[in-house]
């Protein structure tokens, strides 16, 4: 593929993600709505937004058996899933029952999963070892999203007056904080204006993709190339191996890593617990921030709004920081220095956070800055180690989506119980897991590297230059001009 059709295909991608954090984290800054909406418990609310970890592992799923067979198609499945997600958000304010919420959010994280496996898997065969970076810039708009999406929803919020202390964005109905103080509605709430307006915005930021089979199709017709999409005389042929074969050759561990099922094995195990306690405590903390500020410290209607956006902004800023440094340093040390950081701002956040206002921005900003290049570094590490597939890509939001799942769930039942404290603990056990399973593995891997001296188990990617592909998903030419 040339180059600027591959930037142009990475700028798309980049759209896609913002609309992605738009629809994905539209149940943050509504949280305190939605739970006096339904007048129920924060549990309720929380359990109905973990149902987007639900709908991941369906996406993730569905996503994984069919995009490596796809071929160039791949985008199809984005602009699907950008479908199902814009129709979910713009219905979920006018469904009765926190029933249909819960498959509302279900069906936004569907539209998630099908999109990370998708989006990521034609970003990895485009850009093969120099993916780091790339990589980081569009999960950097995930970011962009997220911070965009509680600047759109605050005007339409209700406000409500706390009697005990300052104002609060809430719902139109009257109802009590945990602690017992009483609220009056001050300005009613037009929270289904927020809904469609997200809905439209995610749409809008995916209209290249709606747009790009008619261009693809045009293109062929006009440049009479040959169908890229036909099966080519290569390893990856269904009809050949049958498709039971095929879907063993898939769930293989060793199909990835040259053939050594062992190492395959342990990238695959440290892959789900990576993402479960990462996603799931970053997930966790910009679902609950903005409620915690208001239970915990009493925060005013405008600042409890506004911290979502310093979260969300910090996080933006910390995946670009990421993206720049992908290109100056390795990405094994990029991944151990975004450990250690994120591991130093959540414990200062644990200790610091519930001191005072000024303590809880800071200590927002800082998590957020640090947490944010995680991700994709911690695939593009992966990458160096073993062939990220479709399969793996699936594998990675089977985790994200038990995790985020796990965490809100478990989160919400700690919160009623226990009070808003809980979060600060339970992302400090996010950070401590996270830090020392990442540091074993990588401990691991570079320890096999340094003893492996058989040629024929090189690395399907490594940093610095290409390498022929042994496995039985190798990668496949993503082009759309020849």
């Amino acid at each position: 593929m040339s180059d600027p059709n591959r930037k142009l295909i990475t700028v798309m991608l980049v759209l896609v993600w913002i609309s992605m954090g738009m629809f994905f984290e539209v149940g943050g800054p509504t949280m305190v709505d939605l739970r006096m909406k339904y007048n129920t418990s924060s549990a309720d609310i929380a359990r109905s937004v973990s149902a987007q970890g639900f709908g991941i592992f369906a996406g993730a799923l569905a996503g994984g058996l069919v995009i490596d067979a796809m071929r160039t198609w791949k985008f199809l499945v984005v602009t699907l899933a950008e479908t199902i997600a814009i129709v979910a958000v713009i219905l979920m304010p006018f469904v009765a029952s926190l029933t249909w919420l819960w498959v509302m959010f279900f069906s936004v994280g569907t539209a998630a999963g099908l999109i990370n496996v998708a989006g990521q898997r034609m970003l990895i065969e485009m850009w093969r070892d120099e993916a780091a970076s790339p990589m980081h810039v569009i999960q950097m708009g995930f970011g962009i999203g997220a911070l965009i999406a509680p600047l759109i929803i605050n005007p339409f919020l209700a406000v409500l007056e706390l009697k005990s202390d300052g104002l609060v964005n809430a719902s139109s109905n009257d109802a009590t904080l945990p602690g017992g103080s009483e609220l009056t509605v001050i300005k009613e709430s037009r929270v289904d204006v927020a809904f469609v307006t997200i809905g439209l915005c995610s749409a809008t930021l995916a209209l290249p993709f709606f747009f790009y089979p008619f261009v693809k199709c045009f293109r062929r017709h006009k440049d009479k190339y040959q169908n890229i999409d036909e099966t080519e005389e290569s390893t990856v042929a269904p009809a050949k191996n049958g498709i039971v074969k095929r879907v063993l050759i898939i769930l293989n561990p060793a199909s990835y890593a040259d053939g050594n099922f062992t190492f395959g094995l342990t990238v695959f195990v440290f892959i789900i617990l990576l993402y479960i306690n990462l996603v799931g405590g970053e997930q966790m903390f910009g679902n609950f921030v903005r409620t915690f500020s208001v239970d915990e410290l009493q925060f005013a209607r405008t600042e409890a709004s506004y911290l979502d956006t310093v979260f969300w902004g910090s996080f933006t800023i910390g995946r670009l920081a990421g993206s720049v440094l992908a290109y100056l340093i390795s990405i094994r040390k990029l991944f151990l220095l975004d450990l250690f950081m994120n591991l130093l701002a959540i414990t200062f956040a644990d200790i610091f956070a519930t001191r005072g206002k000024n303590f809880l921005w800071a200590s927002t900003a800082v998590v957020g800055f640090f947490i944010a290049p995680l991700f994709p570094a911690g695939i593009a590490y992966v990458n160096t180690q073993i062939e990220v597939g479709g399969m793996v890509l699936t594998l990675v939001m089977f985790a994200t989506g038990f995790g985020q799942l796990l965490y809100i769930w478990i989160e919400g039942v700690l919160y009623v119980a226990y009070g808003p404290r809980t979060i600060l603990y339970a992302l400090q056990f996010s950070a401590i897991f996270v830090f020392l399973i990442s540091v074993i593995f990588v401990a691991i891997s570079w320890t096999r590297k340094r003893y492996v001296n058989n040629e024929d188990q090189t690395l399907v990617v490594t940093s610095g230059h290409d390498v022929k592909m042994t496995s039985d998903l190798r990668y496949s030419d993503l082009s759309t001009s020849n």
